[in-house]
């Protein structure tokens, strides 16, 4: 729908996503707030941290807007439910109605 957020997706190799989703996006949040990771981390995420620190932030804020959207969809099926959920109820009770005979 045209409400839901647009995703900015993030332009980096596929080698560098799959990468990415191995350690995960709280990994690489934690890490980038620290500032390079701790040794705990590994090695390789110390050294990944200061190299590709932009292609991280784009491919972070791609997993929020992807996670946003999934969001926004959910709540709009919601909304779809509830508003067919009112109809019904509105039928039911017109049909009880004039089931004992107030409507002609």
């Amino acid at each position: 729908m045209w409400w839901w957020r647009k995703v900015r997706y993030a332009n980096i190799p596929a080698e560098l996503r799959d990468r990415f989703e191995a350690y995960g996006e709280d990994v690489l949040a934690h890490a980038l707030a620290v500032g390079g990771g701790s040794p705990e981390q590994g090695v390789e995420l110390m050294s990944l941290i200061p190299q590709k620190r932009a292609e991280i932030m784009a491919w972070l804020m791609e997993r929020r807007d992807l996670a946003e959207r999934r969001e926004q969809r959910l709540e709009t099926w919601e909304l779809a439910i509830l508003i067919f959920v009112v109809f019904g109820v509105i039928a039911d009770i017109f049909l009880i109605f004039k089931g004992f005979g107030y409507s002609n």
